[in-house]
């Protein structure tokens, strides 16, 4: 049964109802399945929609004729229309239904729920375990970044991942995204802990290891999307309207140019000026070259420099006639307008 999008209105409750899912997490590569129940007030074709988080059409299952009134259900395998397991990520349902006389009610999630946004503030994290563990209290889109109060961002450790509802546990070493130094005990370490909820009966697929989404999405060919969701709603996300192609936080290099070679520990080794080259990693450069970023520069965790309206490659000229001699690190956050965060670090040697 095909439904035009375009009469998509959010009225469901006399013809079908009482929409729920089986479970919110599946494994399709150990041919898990989900089963979307609901029930028909009468007889009446339906069809299901699959969307996947950038409202990209996945699957469509229809009814064989008429069903009869009562509860009724679909089965998902996880596979989309071509019969390939989809990657890692949340997914959400829209039921078409049609009666015998002609009347039809549309059941779209996105029309009412998901995208609203909240802070965890209660989460522990355990040094001996390398854990972090929280409680979501409904399934959503999680992300972690933590820093250095007045400081650097110094790791994004989730990046707008969806979580189920329930006890969470992410774990980490206490470091820097380079792995460099412990944040975790310095005593001015922030973490913050964001998240905005996905529509009603998401459901998150989790164990395809082959593929992940943003690849996935460059490999199907190009099928039909969902209109956007409506922003009329208060308390939304911004990062919620954003497809998850382009909202994540983009990998970053650093070079130095008019170096002195390494020391014993392979740390290049600066003098005088430096050209300090802030560069965006090849697989990103293509959904962020053209965007401007506020660029900023922290040395040993502390603010040095900026540019608040940079554009990358961006060469920084580094004066280190006031940076005493020996190791330090220096940080660097790229930070778009649309709040996309990309951390490097790096440790140098400074001689005079």
């Amino acid at each position: 049964m095909i439904v035009d999008q375009k009469d998509s209105e959010p009225t469901f409750g006399e013809l079908l109802s009482n929409i729920s899912v089986s479970k919110t997490s599946f494994n399709p590569s150990q041919n898990d399945t989900i089963s979307v129940s609901y029930n028909l007030s009468k007889p009446g074709k339906t069809s299901l929609r699959v969307y996947d988080a950038d409202l990209g059409l996945v699957k469509i299952i229809d009814s064989d004729g008429f069903l009869e009134s009562g509860p009724q259900s679909f089965a998902w395998d996880g596979k989309d229309l071509d019969g390939r397991i989809v990657p890692d990520e949340a997914y959400f349902f829209i039921i078409y239904v049609e009666g015998k006389s002609g009347d039809k009610e549309v059941y779209d999630p996105t029309l009412f729920s998901g995208g609203v946004e909240n802070d965890i503030t209660t989460a522990q994290v355990d040094p001996q375990t390398f854990t972090i563990n929280y409680i979501m209290p409904e399934i959503g889109r999680v992300m972690i970044r933590m820093g250095i109060q007045g400081g650097p961002l110094m790791n994004q450790l989730v990046d707008w991942k969806p979580r189920v509802k329930g006890a969470i546990t992410e774990y980490w070493d206490g470091k820097d995204k380079d792995r460099l130094i412990n944040i975790y005990q310095n005593p001015k370490f922030k973490m913050i802990i964001t998240y905005f909820t996905l529509p009603e009966n998401s459901v998150i697929t989790i164990g395809n290891r082959s593929v992940d989404f943003r690849t996935y999405k460059t490999m199907v060919a190009e099928r039909p999307q969902k209109d956007s969701p409506p922003q009329w709603r208060q308390g939304l996300s911004p990062h919620y309207p954003l497809p998850r192609t382009m909202d994540y936080s983009p990998s970053v290099s650093l070079s130095f140019s008019n170096s002195k070679g390494q020391d014993e520990n392979g740390l290049p080794v600066l003098n005088e000026k430096t050209v300090v080259k802030v560069s965006l990693d090849d697989k990103d450069k293509s959904i962020f070259q053209n965007s401007q970023f506020e660029i900023c520069f922290y040395l040993n965790q502390d603010f040095y420099a900026e540019d608040e309206s940079g554009y990358t490659p961006f060469n920084w000229v580094w004066d280190l006639s006031d940076v005493e001699e020996g190791e330090h690190l220096l940080t660097v956050n790229i930070s778009s307008f649309k709040d996309q965060i990309g951390v490097v670090s790096r440790k140098v040697k400074v001689v005079k």
